[in-house]
């Protein structure tokens, strides 16, 4: 068409137009075509002005824009909402505005390079998996913003999509969880039945959600719900022959088993919900803590060889039930034997005045915990000190390493999920001034000396974040087997945990093989000795931070070393002896 004009538009840019009749009509016919593309292109412009207004509503309703503080991103389900939406759509999007507004083509550009990208929507799916796991929360409980924490106005997340529902459900498929994929699958699919927004003949989602559903139904055990399932798929795609082969395997299962057991559901899966589908059972543990156990306790009843082929665990079947009482542990506070109800009953608190500094600002003291003896420090830092030091360690945060036992390097792992931060010496002046009045500090309460101290580690969990159990400091069989090498400084003698920033739910620090559970308190520090008084280690601390329910938690780590404690903590030949007599923990000094 635009060739046709331009070939009748032979007259030159000279002529005068209103003098004929013909070069009114040509000019008339390029108006014509004008009006035509025009119209083209508003109508494309207004479907994309759509497309961006119903998404930036999206945001907007999901968002309280009047509240200026993190309480949007401290729910789970928002914090997923937010990564997932950068790969989904912000990516997308950033192409539909491009060289149509400056100020968001700027903001592009200097922000893209802040983007979350796939791996971290994966590990975010994989932190709302471990959160269903170790809380005992269900999928619908997590997708329908359902609140996470029983206290009265908590605030409840954004719901998930169905696009979003479905990620969920593709990696418990792929990681072959049939009943959590069940659960979530369950979701997705009486959100998109009761939305009404597909339909299903010719809707790929649709398909996607419901062949997922009735597969995870059969490897889960709900045959006939899989069945239910596969046959409304029929419905709408009756010509599918993957479909129909899967309806024909699952009626001969369903024939097979029947023949075991009778007593098949009434319900029907396509009109109701099952209500337990996607519920994390409850695991029975048997609770036996190791200080009945292990060296270090009052009886011992286990060789060195025995203690050795524990912690190597060439089996796994000990992490088995590490990993059990770990998730018991994070969940709810362990039961007690009367005997250790008892000591537990007896611990005190009392104030700790033996330094000139201590005695004109008394350190308060609990004893949190009798074997191992850990303490608690309340108020061993202030607001101010605990938002400086964060702020110094925001910068320099990176994702948290451990040492691979099979080269000895360091990498990092799904078992320690967070970001750390080293304080080094070379900080503004200012700064140092307020690291070493933390770190006298800590020589007050704890007695130990600071000269072979490790720097203040700083550590941010987030979305899910956690340390499985880990000892602090080398065991024998990392000195043995591992052949990792003493430093000149000793070992790890002792740890101080200080919690800057308590996170709304989850997060508590427990020790596995103790049953001690201390929950985070802002400005506290917990204190234990990881070596026994004769230099072997304590086998009895072996602890983990459980995974962050809600909000974020900052602690810092410090690390006292063993070879500068000669007259701060002698040595005892002594092979089991404890710390009761120590004068750090006996109240000596209460007022």
């Amino acid at each position: 068409m635009l060739l046709f004009l331009l070939s009748i538009l032979y007259w030159k840019a000279t002529c005068e137009v209103f003098s004929s009749y013909e070069d009114l009509r040509n000019i008339n016919k390029i108006e014509d075509h004008l009006v035509t593309l025009l119209s083209e292109y508003i109508h494309n412009e207004r479907e994309r002005l759509d497309t961006l207004e119903r998404f930036n509503q999206y945001v907007e309703n999901g968002k309280d824009y009047t509240d200026p503080g993190d309480n949007y991103i401290s729910y789970p389900t928002n914090q997923f909402n937010v990564i997932h939406r950068f790969v989904a759509d912000w990516n997308n999007l950033e192409d539909w505005t491009k060289s149509r507004n400056e100020d968001l083509s700027s903001a592009f550009r200097t922000y893209k390079q802040f983007f979350p990208r796939q791996e971290d929507v994966d590990g975010a799916i994989k932190a709302i998996h471990r959160l269903q796991d170790i809380y005992k929360i269900k999928a619908s409980h997590f997708s329908r913003g359902d609140p996470l924490v029983p206290e009265e106005g908590s605030g409840r997340g954004e719901p998930f999509n169905e696009q979003a529902l479905l990620l969920f459900v593709k990696t418990a498929y792929e990681s072959e969880q049939w009943l959590k994929c069940a659960g979530w699958a369950q979701q997705a699919y009486y959100q998109i039945q009761t939305l009404k927004k597909y339909d299903p003949p010719t809707s790929t989602i649709w398909f996607e959600i419901a062949d997922y559903f009735s597969y995870c139904l059969y490897k889960a055990g709900e045959i006939q719900h899989a069945i239910e399932v596969t046959a409304e798929i029929l419905v709408h795609y009756p010509h599918n022959k993957r479909i129909l082969g899967n309806l024909e395997h699952f009626n001969i299962i369903r024939k097979e088993r029947h023949v075991k057991d009778k007593s098949k559901s009434k319900r029907s899966v396509i009109s109701e919900p099952l209500v337990n589908l996607g519920e994390v059972k409850e695991e029975e543990v048997n609770v036996t803590f190791i200080p009945k156990l292990y060296p270090g306790a009052d009886e011992t009843v286990l060789t060195w060889e025995d203690i050795e082929n524990d912690i190597q665990d060439k089996f796994n079947t000990n992490r088995v039930r590490r990993m059990k009482v770990y998730r018991k542990m994070c969940k709810e506070n362990p039961p007690l034997t009367p005997k250790m109800k008892k000591q537990v009953d007896r611990l005190t608190c009392y104030y700790k005045q033996n330094t000139p500094r201590s005695y004109l600002k008394p350190i308060k003291v609990e004893v949190a915990w009798p074997s191992p003896r850990i303490l608690l420090f309340h108020d061993i830092i202030n607001d101010e000190e605990s938002d400086i030091l964060i702020g110094l360690a925001q910068p320099l945060l990176r994702r948290a390493t451990v040492h691979n036992k099979s080269t000895g390097k360091l990498e990092s792992a799904e078992y320690r999920v967070s970001k750390t931060a080293w304080l080094y010496d070379n900080l503004a002046e200012d700064k140092e001034q307020i690291v070493r009045r933390v770190n006298r500090r800590m020589e007050d309460a704890t007695e130990l000396s600071h000269e072979y101290a490790e720097d203040q580690q700083v550590n941010n969990y987030g979305m899910g974040g956690q340390y499985e159990p880990h000892y602090d400091m080398n065991t024998l069989y990392d000195q043995k087997v591992q052949k990792r090498r003493p430093t000149v400084s000793g070992n790890r003698i002792a740890t101080m945990l200080v919690y800057l920033r308590e996170p709304d739910a989850g997060g508590a620090t427990i020790f596995t093989d103790s049953g001690a559970r201390l929950v985070a308190k802002k400005n506290s520090a917990a204190f234990w000795y990881n070596i026994l008084p004769n230099g072997d280690p304590d086998l009895i601390t072996r602890h983990a931070g459980c995974p962050v329910l809600a909000g974020t938690k900052w602690v810092m780590n410090k690390w006292f070393h063993h070879n500068d404690q000669i007259f701060t903590r002698p040595c005892d030949v002594q092979q089991f002896k404890r710390e009761k007599e120590s004068k750090l923990y006996n109240g000596k000094y209460t007022i």
